[in-house]
């Protein structure tokens, strides 16, 4: 039987599953309004989006209460959530899409742009909160925002592989050695690429700062209700 906090998210999908309908919908209007399908990959950015959220639900599931799920099959679910994750956040780098058609249009398109990146932020949010509350009851506060800082760090980097190399989530299948050989000029030399430590460093630290906020305004549902200066 579907306890509490299983509706509360249910609740939580069926608004981020609305606002992606509504994130469709301005695309598809766009398309009517100039007869053009620019921007259109907005809307697979926020479908790769979803991929890592539908992962984390997939990593508690088999970790609730009573489960005992094989090692090896919660890596690999992990490994598929990590190599996704950053498509969500990835979504803000569109903005420098954003063209002068007139001012309409231009204020048309930011608004879409921004609705597309709002969405993406808000499910990696939900994404990463789930699998951070797991890692907490196993390893404590202290781990539990340790695994945030890292998975934000890999995340920027992640951001700055998509936009500047061009790679993609798919390159692990597609083309895997070509991926490894960037990831080891990468890694042996950092320093002979200010441009990735600084993409890196910059979306890694914005991620975090959002996602503390996410978490801060969430807990505020947490305080006693004499706090907020409510009466029964």
């Amino acid at each position: 039987m579907p306890t509490d906090a299983d509706r509360r998210l249910l609740n939580v999908l069926l608004v981020l599953a609305l606002a992606s309908a509504f994130c469709g919908a301005l695309a598809l209007a766009r398309i009517g309004l100039t007869g053009r399908a620019a921007l259109l990959f907005l809307g697979w950015n926020l479908v790769l989006a979803w991929v890592p959220l539908l992962m984390s639900l997939l990593i508690v599931r088999r970790h609730g209460p009573g489960r005992r799920p094989s090692r090896l099959g919660s890596l690999a679910l992990g490994a598929v959530w990590l190599a996704f994750f950053p498509n969500a956040p990835y979504l803000v780098t569109d903005l420098i899409h954003l063209r002068a058609h007139g001012f309409v249009l231009l204020l048309y398109d930011a608004m879409m742009v921004f609705a597309f990146a709002l969405t993406g932020i808000c499910i990696a949010f939900l994404s990463l909160w789930l699998i951070h509350r797991l890692v907490e009851r196993r390893l404590g506060r202290t781990g539990g925002w340790a695994f945030v800082g890292a998975v934000a760090g890999l995340t920027g980097f992640g951001v700055f592989l998509g936009r500047f190399p061009r790679w993609n989530s798919w390159d692990l299948v597609t083309r895997p050695g070509e991926l490894f050989v960037t990831l080891a000029d990468h890694v042996q030399d950092p320093l002979a690429h200010p441009r990735a430590i600084g993409v890196t460093l910059m979306m890694a630290g914005l991620f975090v700062i959002a996602y503390l906020m996410f978490f801060v305004l969430t807990s505020l549902s947490h305080e006693p209700r004499a706090a907020t200066g409510t009466d029964d």
